[in-house]
C-alpha cells in the first residue's frame, strides 16, 4: 500500500483514522507481517492478508 493511500477517506464513515495490525517475527521484533488495514471509527477492512495471497498467486 503506498502513502497516497493513507490519506483516503473510509468509503463506509469518512473518516481518516486508520490502525494497522502487523503480526511481528518473534526472532526480529522489526520485521512483520501486515495483518490488517482499517478504519479505526467503524472497521471497514482497507487490507487483509488474503488480498496479499490473491496478488502473489496473480505473479
Amino acid at each position: 500500500m503506498n502513502l497516497g493511500k493513507l490519506n483516503e477517506k473510509c468509503p463506509k464513515c469518512g473518516s481518516k483514522d486508520k490502525t494497522l495490525r502487523r503480526q511481528l517475527d518473534r526472532e526480529h521484533r522489526a520485521f512483520g507481517t501486515t495483518q490488517s488495514f482499517e478504519c479505526s471509527d467503524c472497521g471497514y477492512v482497507f487490507k487483509k492478508p488474503e488480498d496479499e495471497k490473491e496478488k502473489e498467486k496473480e505473479d
